[in-house]
C-alpha cells in the first residue's frame, strides 16, 4: 500500500527508475543499496497522518514504530541468509549459482495470516467518499473522484468484489465520515509518496487512501496509481519482492505473503525498476488469475437471486 525514497539521480544506481520516481522540493534522499547485497531499511523519511509518526517504506507502505522495527529485523535476517547463500557458494559448499531465479518463483502476491489468505468477506461492499474539504484544488478533488470511479471500476470487472462510491458523504466536516469502509483524501507528505493506501487486515483507523499532491503531475497513469492502491486495499503486496524481479527493485519482507500466479513484470502491483513494470499500471491477465483465485469470477458474471 505505500511508497519511496530519494528521487535525486545522485542518490541511487541510474538503473533504478521506482514507481514514484519524480523529485519534489525537500524531498528526502534514497540510501544506495549496500555492497553486501542488502536492501535499504526505507527508501524515505517520515510522515505525520492524524497526529501519528509513520515511517514511509518502498515508495507507499506506511508502517509505525513497531511495524519499522520488525521491518528492519526481517530485512536484516533475509539480508543475512542472502549473504551466507553467497559465501557457502564461493567457497564450494552451495549447489548452484546464486541468481535470482534461485530464490524461486515469484507471483502476485497475497497476504496469509494464521495459515490463511486474507480478503474481505463475502458480501462485503467497500463503501468510501472522497473528501472534498481536505483537497485544496476544486479540479483536484473532481478528479479524484473521476479516477476513483474508473479504478475501482477496473477491479470490478476483473474479480468478484464490489465498491460503492458514496459523494453524499463528501462533505463531510470529519475525517472519518460514518457509513463508509475508507475516505479518500488529500494530504501533503512533500513527496513521501504519491498515494498511499492499507491491507484488508489493517485497523479500520488506518483504512483511508491517501493522495499527495505529487499525484496531480507524476507521470504515471493517475488511474493506474490508484488501481495500485486499490489493490493493496484487495490484499495484494507489491509483485516485485520476489525472485524472478530485476535484483535492483526495492526489497520487502516476504514474512505472510503467498504467491498467486506466476511472475508477471507487467502487473498492476509491480512498480518500474530494473527496466520492466509499465507506468499504465493496468490490470493484466496473470493479474486477473491470481485476484480470481482470492475473490472469485467479477460479480457481473452472475444473475444473483435473493433467498
Amino acid at each position: 500500500m505505500t511508497t519511496n525514497a530519494a528521487k535525486t539521480p545522485a542518490a541511487k544506481p541510474e538503473e533504478i527508475e521506482d514507481f514514484y520516481e519524480e523529485p519534489l522540493p525537500g524531498e528526502p534522499e534514497t540510501e544506495e543499496p549496500e555492497a553486501g547485497g542488502g536492501a535499504p531499511e526505507d527508501h524515505t523519511g517520515k510522515v505525520l497522518i492524524d497526529g501519528e509518526l509513520y515511517s514511509v517504506v518502498q515508495g507507499d507502505l506506511l508502517l509505525d514504530d513497531d511495524e519499522r522495527d520488525l521491518y528492519r529485523q526481517q530485512q536484516q535476517a533475509q539480508s543475512a541468509q542472502r549473504e551466507a547463500a553467497r559465501l557457502a557458494e564461493a567457497a564450494g559448499f552451495g549447489e548452484a549459482t546464486i541468481t535470482p531465479e534461485s530464490f524461486g518463483t515469484s507471483a502476485l502476491v497475497g497476504i496469509v495470516q494464521n495459515g490463511k489468505i486474507v480478503r474481505w468477506s463475502p458480501g462485503t461492499v467497500l463503501t468510501y467518499c472522497v473528501l472534498r474539504h481536505t483537497f485544496p484544488r476544486d479540479e483536484w478533488y473532481e478528479e479524484v473522484v473521476d479516477n476513483m470511479r474508473a479504478a475501482a471500476t477496473v477491479w470490478e470487472e476483473t474479480c468478484g468484489i464490489d465498491f460503492d462510491y458514496r459523494p453524499d458523504l463528501d462533505n463531510s466536516g470529519v475525517l472519518r465520515p460514518p457509513g463508509i469502509v475508507f475516505p479518500v483524501r488529500h494530504i501533503s507528505a512533500n513527496g513521501a509518496f504519491i498515494a498511499a493506501s492499507f491491507f484488508p487486515n489493517d485497523p479500520v483507523s488506518r483504512r483511508r487512501v491517501l493522495i499527495d499532491p505529487s499525484y496531480f503531475t507524476t507521470r504515471f497513469d493517475h488511474v493506474g496509481v490508484l488501481r495500485h492502491e486499490l489493490g493493496h486495499v484487495l490484499g495484494f503486496r507489491h509483485e516485485h519482492i520476489r525472485s524472478g524481479a530485476p535484483p535492483v527493485c526495492p526489497d520487502e519482507d516476504t514474512t505472510g505473503t503467498i504467491d498467486l500466479t506466476a511472475y508477471d513484470p507487467q502487473s498492476v502491483m509491480h512498480y518500474f525498476c530494473g527496466g520492466v513494470g509499465s507506468r499504465d499500471l493496468t490490470i493484466t491477465e496473470v493479474d486477473r488469475v491470481g485476484s480470481q483465485r482470492v475473490y472469485g469470477p467479477p460479480l457481473g458474471n452472475f444473475e444473483l437471486r435473493e433467498a
